[in-house]
């Protein structure tokens, strides 16, 4: 099949031959004298010549523009952005030139994502393995144990329990790991509303509340009033638990840890300080990876997941989380959420 550019070359060459048809045809009607005959054949033969001319230059004109759009084409499927055009000018070939050029990066922005998102399936996968291989095997080692029919009952009860403890942590820790990947696939819903933050952050108090009275340490809180502002209660509750779990873990009761809520013009702020270990300068970038434990943890529960997890949930909210800390004198955590 034709494209439409050689069909309107062919339909003009058609259009052309009937005017010189009808030309000639009145010619002959009219008879006209022999010099007015030979002046209007030359007539016709220039315009004709000048016609041809005219559309084959036309013709390799395109030719050569298409090509080089198929050569820049041709180049940014090559990973290359030579430009083929000139920027400079307003024309319809830069302007397409521009669009192309700007799909292109859309496109390798996109391939990009989904490469980043498919390495990080692969890591959530390699590290949600990794974490439930210690407990597994635990517990396989306590069922082989409990298997001997001459374990005394003394041996039986302790592994009994020893085991309890393994499913606990088991259970706990695929718990949090379902919220995690919830939050890396985008699964997450936040149903954000106007309330009152102070209401969100007892909660979170009233959570931690029992391991703080376990380890004999004090809860205090200090806050403005009348803070009211949009975030998803639950989840927002669930970032401010697991940083003051955080807290009680490396804070050595007897002891106290001090929450303080302020508002802002723009802001509202929610301090949690302690007086734990500390942490390192050098680790203060690396606290919120997931998985990390720092060299201080060594001893203490958890498996590195609640500081990551506060982390990403105040950042879906629109807010962030920084922190000061002097070994031996403690730590804040401060987390700063947007009121308008």
């Amino acid at each position: 099949m034709k494209n439409p550019f050689t069909k309107i070359i062919w339909s003009s060459f058609v259009l052309f031959a009937v005017i010189v048809a009808l030309f000639g045809s009145l010619l002959i009607y009219y008879k006209p004298e022999r010099s007015v005959v030979i002046g209007s054949v030359v007539f016709v033969g220039v315009m004709a010549l000048l016609f041809i001319s005219f559309v084959f230059a036309l013709r390799k004109e395109m030719l050569n523009t298409l090509s080089s759009l198929s050569g820049l084409i041709q180049e940014l499927i090559n990973g290359q952005m030579t430009q083929m055009f000139p920027v400079q000018e307003d024309t319809l070939l830069s302007k397409l030139q521009h669009h192309v050029i700007q799909l292109s990066e859309l496109l390798s922005s996109q391939k990009q994502r989904y490469r980043e998102e498919s390495q990080e399936v692969k890591t959530l996968i390699s590290d949600i393995s990794h974490q439930l291989k210690t407990p597994l095997a635990n517990l396989g080692m306590y069922n082989s144990l409990l298997m001997d029919e001459g374990l005394p009952t003394e041996k039986r009860s302790e592994f009994t329990r020893h085991m309890g403890s393994q499913i606990e942590k088991l259970s706990w820790l695929m718990e949090n790991l379902i919220k995690l990947s919830r939050l890396e696939s985008g699964i997450i819903e936040l149903h954000a509303e106007k309330l009152n933050l102070e209401n969100t952050v007892l909660s979170a108090i009233k959570q931690a509340f029992p391991a703080a009275e376990q380890k004999n340490i004090e809860i205090l809180l200090e806050a403005d009033q009348g803070i009211a502002l949009q975030h998803d209660p639950k989840w927002m509750g669930e970032a401010i638990y697991n940083i003051i779990d955080n807290a009680l873990k490396y804070t050595l009761g007897p002891g106290s840890i001090r929450i303080t809520l302020q508002r802002y013009d723009l802001f509202a702020r929610i301090d949690v300080a302690d007086g734990g270990i500390g942490i390192p300068s050098a680790e203060i970038n690396d606290i919120f990876k997931r998985f990390y434990r720092g060299a201080g943890s060594n001893g203490t529960e958890g498996v590195g997941i609640g500081l990551y997890l506060a982390r990403k949930i105040v950042a879906e909210q629109g807010g962030y989380i920084k922190v000061k800390s002097e070994l031996s004198k403690g730590s804040v955590f401060s987390i700063f959420l947007p009121i308008r």
